[in-house]
C-alpha cells in the first residue's frame, strides 16, 4: 500500500544518519514526493493518516517536517508528548528538558542507590531507613543482621548499603562477601579464611596469607548464611566486634587493628540460632518482607524488571499478556523473590526459542489462566492488580530507557471514583490489622462517614472523564428515575457526582463482585427504606446497561439517597434533645466531642470531664447544670466506665425526662450516635433498636419508672489499690445493663467502722446490698464476700445473690450461665495475682505450686490444673491476708484442729514452710477451707 510505502521511506531516510539534538534533520513532503513518485496531495494525506495513528511526528514549519516516532524516542529515550509541533525548537526544547531529567534521576540514583530497589518507599522504607541511620552513625558505625528467607532479597540491601556508603562519603571502599556454609563444619580453615594465617603455622602453609577481614578493612564484611557458623565460629569473632583487632591464625604475638562494617544474614530464629553474647554485638536486627508479605503493585514492579533485564539480554522488545502478569503476582513462591526471577527466565527462554523457530522480532509470553486457581485470590487484590495492568497487556521495549518503572504501569485511579477507592483502600488495611469482622466492618461505616460528610460527593464528573454526549443522556434516564422514587429535584452538583459513579461503576474493567459484598454488606445507614431503595435504583441500573453490578453499588446509593434526604432534615433536629458525654480524664470527653461536632458541623454534642481530683458527686453536678441551663426535654447520656453508669437514673428521676443511657463509649461510638441523631432521628424508639443492633450498651431510664438504686461497697486498707482491682474485675465481667442501677464505691477500712459511718455513703433513695473486700466488716447484717471467696468456683454466685437476683428465674439462670462461664474463663494466675499488693506473685506461685504438689502426692490425689489454679489464688490471697492482718489469729475461730478430718493435717503440715517464711500462723478455719477445696467436699 502507498501509506506503508511512504512510511518505509521515512524510516530509512532518519535510519541513514543518526539523529542528534543540535542536527535534528526532518523529512519533507518533497523528499518523499521526489524518492517514491507519488504527488504531493497524496503524500500529505498519508502523513496526516500516520500522524494521527501516533506513527510520525509533525513539525508546522514551513517547509513541514516529519519525524518516525519509534526512531526520536528510541534515540532520546523518553515518549514525547504531543504528535504536532508549531516549531523545531519546540521539539528540541521538550527532548532537552528530558535530556535533563534522565542526567538528574541518573544522579539521584547515584546519590542513593536504593532508589534502585523496588519496595523503597513501600515495604523496605523502614528498614532501608534504618540502615542508613547505622551506616551513617560515628565512628564507625553499627553491626547490621538481616534476617528473613531465603530469596527475599538481603544480598542486594548489603550491596546498596555499600554503593550508598560510597556515594555519601565520596570514597571507594571494598565489600567483601562471604557465605558461611561452605567452611562451617571445619573451624580451623573457617579461621584461617576470615582472619589470614602466618607462614609454618600449619602443614600447607608456606607463606603468610591475608584473611578476608584484612581486605575488608574500611569497608564492608558481609557473612551470609551466618547461622551456619557453629559457637566457636562465633566466638572467634567476638573480640573483633568488641575490640576491632584480631590476630593470624598462628602469629598470637600481634595484634593487627582493622575497621569494619559488618553485615550479617541469616534465615533462621536469632534466639534459637545465635548465642546471646554474639547477639548483644549486633545492635540492629531487621526482618526483610517475603514475597507474599510484599504488596500487589511491589509484586508487579519486581515482574516487570526481571523482564526488562531479560530483554536487555537478549536484545528484544517482550510483551507480556495481562493473564500472565496475574498468574505471576498471584502464584507462591517458596524461595520468594530469587524463585519468581528464576521463573521468569525460564519463560523467557521458552519464548526466545519460539521467536527462533517462527522468526519473530518480538517475545510474546502469554500464559494460560488454568494455570492458577483463582478461587484463592481475594477480589480486592483482582482490584489492585487492575489498577496497575492494563488488560491489553505490557510491552517492554529493550532498547528504551525506563526512568522509572512506574511508566509501565497503567494506574487507573482516575476511573475509578473516590467511593471505591476509599472501600476498597480501608478494606484493605484493615485486612492487615488484627482486628474482628465486626470491629472492621464498624471502622468502615465510620470511615465512610467522614468520607461521606467531608467530599465523597464533591467531585466532578467533567473533571475525571472524558466521554461522549451519550453517556450523558444515559446518566439523565437515571436521574430522572431517581428524582420520580424521591418525588424530589436533585441539585447539579450531585448529578455530576452521580455521573462520576454511574461511569466508575459500569465501565470499570475489575468488577468487584459478591466475595467483597459479602465482607460490607452490612455497611448501610441503618434506614430499611433506603437500603430498599437503593437496591431498587441498582436493579434499575443493571436492567438499564444490561449489566451485574457488585452489590456494593447498594452501599453507595444508600449512603447518596441519605445525603439527598439530609439537606432537608437539618433543621428538624430536635433542639430540646440534649447529647452530653461524660468520661475519665482531664479532656477525654471534650476531645472526643470537639472532633465530632467538627467532623458533623454540629454543636449539638456537649462535654463532661472528670479530672482524677474531681468526685463523681461534682461531675454529676455539672451534668445536672447542663441539663437544666438547656432546658432539656430529653437526654441522650453517654458516659464510659465505672459509677457514671448510675447518673442515668438520677437525671431521668430529678428532672422527670427520659435519658437514652449509652456506656462503655469510645470516640466510635460518638460518631455513630451523632450520625443517627443528625441525618435520621433523635426519637429513642428508633435510636434503641438501632444502637443495639450495633452492639452498643444501650437503655432507656424512663422518668418515674426505675427500680430503686443500690450501692455496693468494696473495702481494702486504703480504698485505693486492691479495692480498685476489684472494681474494674467486677465491671470487667458484669454487663453494663446488670450494673444500672447499682452504684459501686471504694471505702477505706476505718469506714466500715460502724454501720452510721458508713450509711453517710449511701443516699436517701438507695440501699446497701454488701461489702466485698480484704477485710471482714464489723458491720451487723450487712453480706459480705471476701476477696478469695469471690476469686472461688461460687464467686460469681455469691455477688448475684448480694445484689438481689433471684436464680430461680430462667432468665436470670440464663444471665448467670454466660457471666459465669465469662468469668472462669478469665481466672488466670497472672490476671488474679495482679491484685496482690504485698506478696511477689512469681515467687508465691512457685512456692505454693510446689506445696500443691507435695499435698497430691501424700493424699494420692490427681493433680488438676483448674484445682491448682483455684487453689494457688485462694491460699495467696489467705497468706496476704494473715501478713497484713495478723490480728485475726487462731483465737479469733470457734474451730480447733481436732474437729478437722485427718487428711487436714497434711495441709497444716505442707504449710509449715511458709508459716516460717512469712511469720504468720494459718488458723483452723482457713486449713478447712483449704480442705474443702482440695477434695471439694462440703462439711
Amino acid at each position: 500500500m502507498r501509506i506503508d510505502n511512504i512510511f518505509e521511506y521515512l524510516y530509512k531516510f532518519h535510519q541513514k544518519d543518526e539523529l542528534e539534538l543540535e542536527n535534528l534533520k526532518g523529512c519533507t513532503v518533497k523528499n518523499i514526493c521526489e524518492a517514491t513518485g507519488y504527488a504531493r496531495t497524496a503524500v500529505s494525506e498519508d502523513l496526516s493518516k500516520l500522524t494521527d495513528r501516533h506513527q510520525v511526528i509533525k513539525i508546522k514549519t514551513r517547509p513541514v517536517l516529519f519525524f518516525v516516532r519509534s526512531i526520536l524516542e528510541k534515540s532520546f529515550f523518553f515518549s514525547l508528548r504531543k504528535d504536532e509541533y508549531d516549531s523545531l525548537e519546540e521539539l528540541e526544547t521538550e527532548i532537552r528538558q528530558e535530556i535533563e531529567k534522565k542526567e538528574n534521576l541518573k544522579q539521584e540514583f547515584q546519590n542513593n542507590p536504593f532508589l534502585k530497589i523496588i519496595g523503597y518507599d513501600g515495604s523496605l522504607a523502614d528498614s532501608i531507613k534504618k540502615l542508613k541511620a547505622a551506616v551513617l552513625y560515628p565512628p564507625k558505625g553499627l553491626n547490621v543482621m538481616l534476617t528473613g528467607e531465603s530469596g527475599v532479597g538481603k544480598t542486594l540491601l548489603a550491596e546498596h548499603l555499600h554503593k550508598f556508603f560510597e556515594a555519601k562519603t565520596h570514597q571507594k571502599v571494598p565489600f567483601i562477601y562471604f557465605n558461611c556454609a561452605e567452611y562451617f563444619n571445619n573451624p580451623e580453615l573457617l579461621t584461617s579464611h576470615l582472619f589470614g594465617y602466618k607462614k609454618g603455622s600449619f602443614t600447607g602453609a608456606d607463606n603468610d596469607h591475608q584473611g578476608l577481614v584484612e581486605l575488608a578493612d574500611g569497608g564492608f564484611f558481609f557473612l551470609d548464611e551466618v547461622h551456619r557458623l557453629t559457637n566457636e565460629g562465633q566466638e572467634k569473632l567476638f573480640t573483633l566486634l568488641d575490640k576491632g583487632y584480631f590476630t593470624r591464625m598462628g602469629e598470637a604475638e600481634k595484634q593487627r587493628h582493622v575497621s569494619i562494617k559488618f553485615i550479617f544474614a541469616t534465615t533462621e530464629e536469632l534466639e534459637k540460632t545465635f548465642l546471646k553474647t554474639f547477639l548483644r554485638r549486633i545492635p540492629v536486627n531487621l526482618h526483610i518482607p517475603n514475597l507474599s508479605e510484599r504488596s500487589i503493585k511491589e509484586k508487579i514492579q519486581l515482574i516487570l524488571t526481571f523482564f526488562m533485564e531479560e530483554g536487555q539480554g537478549i536484545q528484544k522488545d517482550i510483551f507480556i499478556s495481562y493473564n500472565t502478569l496475574k498468574y505471576l503476582v498471584f502464584s507462591k513462591y517458596k524461595a520468594n523473590v530469587g524463585e519468581l526471577k528464576s521463573e521468569i527466565q525460564f519463560i523467557c527462554a521458552q519464548a526466545y526459542l519460539d521467536a527462533i523457530d517462527y522468526e519473530f522480532q518480538e517475545l510474546t509470553i502469554d500464559l494460560p489462566l488454568s494455570m492458577l486457581d483463582e478461587n484463592t485470590i481475594d477480589t480486592k487484590d483482582i482490584v489492585m492488580l487492575n489498577e496497575y495492568v492494563p488488560n491489553q497487556g505490557i510491552k517492554i521495549q529493550h532498547d528504551y530507557f525506563y526512568p522509572h518503572i512506574e511508566q509501565l504501569m497503567c494506574v487507573k485511579g482516575k476511573q475509578n471514583d473516590r467511593f471505591y477507592n476509599f472501600l476498597l483502600n480501608e478494606y484493605t488495611d484493615l485486612k492487615n490489622v488484627n482486628v474482628s469482622s465486626k470491629d472492621a466492618i464498624a471502622m468502615m461505616q465510620n470511615k465512610l462517614d467522614q468520607l461521606y460528610d467531608m467530599d465523597l460527593f464533591s467531585q466532578s464528573f467533567s473533571d475525571s472523564h472524558n466521554i461522549d454526549d451519550r453517556f450523558y443522556h444515559q446518566i439523565n434516564q437515571i436521574v430522572q428515575y431517581i428524582e420520580e422514587e424521591m418525588n424530589i429535584l436533585l441539585p447539579e452538583n450531585l448529578k455530576d457526582v452521580l455521573a462520576a459513579h454511574i461511569y466508575s461503576s459500569v465501565f470499570y474493567s475489575a468488577q468487584i463482585d459478591d466475595v467483597f459484598f459479602d465482607l460490607t454488606k452490612n455497611i448501610f445507614s441503618g434506614k430499611i427504606e433506603n437500603y430498599q431503595l437503593a437496591e431498587k435504583t441498582v436493579n434499575y441500573i443493571e436492567n438499564y446497561f444490561a449489566l451485574k453490578l457488585p452489590n456494593t453499588e447498594i452501599i453507595f446509593y444508600d449512603l447518596f439517597i441519605r445525603k439527598i434526604k439530609s439537606t432537608d432534615r437539618r433543621y428538624e433536629l430536635d433542639e430540646k434533645c440534649g447529647i452530653i458525654v461524660v468520661a475519665h480524664g482531664s479532656a477525654t470527653a471534650s476531645s472526643m466531642v470537639e472532633y465530632t461536632n467538627v467532623l458533623f458541623s454540629t454543636s449539638l454534642m456537649n462535654s463532661v470531664n472528670m479530672p482524677i481530683n474531681q468526685s463523681v458527686e461534682e461531675t454529676l453536678d455539672k451534668v445536672r447544670n447542663m441539663v437544666r441551663n438547656n432546658g432539656y426535654s430529653k437526654l441522650i447520656l453517654m458516659v464510659d466506665i465505672g459509677s457514671l453508669v448510675y447518673f442515668g437514673n438520677v437525671i431521668s428521676k430529678e428532672f422527670q425526662i427520659e435519658v437514652l443511657l449509652i456506656s462503655n463509649i469510645n470516640l466510635l461510638t460518638l460518631l455513630e450516635v451523632a450520625r443517627e441523631a443528625i441525618y435520621e432521628s433523635t426519637s429513642f424508639d428508633y435510636l434503641l433498636p438501632v444502637l443495639k443492633e450495633k452492639n452498643h450498651k444501650v437503655l432507656i431510664c424512663r422518668k418515674g419508672n426505675f427500680e430503686d438504686s443500690k450501692v455496693l461497697v468494696i473495702s481494702c486498707l486504703t480504698g485505693l489499690g486492691t479495692a480498685l482491682k476489684i472494681e474494674k474485675l467486677l465491671l470487667n465481667t458484669f454487663p453494663q445493663e446488670l450494673l444500672t442501677n447499682i452504684r459501686i464505691i471504694t471505702l477505706e477500712k476505718k469506714e466500715l467502722e460502724n454501720l452510721t459511718r458508713l450509711l453517710s455513703f449511701v443516699h436517701e433513695d438507695e440501699k446497701l446490698v454488701g461489702i466485698i473486700g480484704t477485710v471482714k466488716t464489723e458491720v451487723p447484717d450487712v453480706p459480705f464476700i471476701s476477696l478469695d471467696n469471690l476469686l472461688s468456683d461460687h464467686g460469681i454466685q455469691l455477688v448475684f445473690q448480694m445484689l438481689g437476683f433471684d436464680l430461680t428465674k430462667d432468665e436470670n439462670k440464663e444471665i448467670f450461665k454466660r457471666i459465669s462461664a465469662k468469668y472462669i474463663q478469665g481466672l488466670s494466675i497472672e490476671a488474679i495475682t495482679d491484685l496482690l499488693s504485698i506478696l511477689n506473685p512469681k515467687s508465691i506461685t512457685i512456692e505454693l505450686s510446689k506445696i500443691y504438689s507435695d499435698i497430691c502426692m501424700q493424699t494420692k490425689k490427681k493433680s488438676d490444673e483448674k484445682r491448682l489454679l483455684r487453689f494457688i489464688i485462694h491460699c495467696a490471697c489467705m497468706i496476704e491476708r494473715q501478713i497484713q492482718h495478723p490480728e485475726y489469729d487462731h483465737t479469733s475461730y470457734e474451730l480447733s484442729y481436732r474437729d478437722l478430718p485427718e487428711l487436714a493435717s497434711v495441709i497444716k503440715m505442707a504449710f509449715r514452710p511458709i508459716e516460717v517464711s512469712y511469720k504468720i500462723v494459718i488458723p483452723p478455719l482457713e486449713v478447712k477451707y483449704i480442705y474443702e477445696l482440695l477434695f471439694e467436699v462440703s462439711m
